[in-house]
Parts: C-alpha cells; structure tokens; sequence
C-alpha cells in the first residue's frame, strides 16, 4: 500500500481529570501547535466545570 498521502502532526490537546476524555479544541491551526491563549471552561463530556482539578478522595 501506498503510504504517500499520510502525515503525522503534533498538536495540543486537553484531558478532563475527573472523567478521562481527551479532546482537541476548535481553535486555529497556529494556535494547536503552538501555545493555546485560553483553556477550555468545561469538559465537553461530563460537563463539569473542574476538569483541571483531580477529583478528592473521601475520608473515612
């Protein structure tokens, strides 16, 4: 198979630390490979609003 047509490319991308997922914002091309201006309010899969922040362990 002809593999001239496939490239790899780095790019910034987020985790939630409460639920796992890795996402790439919506942002311009300069600003993926790059440095990001804003990072993103929620998570856009639990939607929670602390995905920056690993969640507490309760105490006994």
């Amino acid at each position: 198979m002809n593999e001239k047509y496939i490239i790899k490319k780095e790019v910034n991308a987020f985790k939630c630390l409460r639920c796992g997922h890795e996402w790439i914002p919506r942002v311009s091309m300069a600003e993926l490979t790059g440095t990001i201006k804003e990072k993103p309010r929620i998570c856009p899969n639990c939607k929670s609003a602390y995905w920056d922040l690993e969640k507490k362990k309760k105490k006994k």
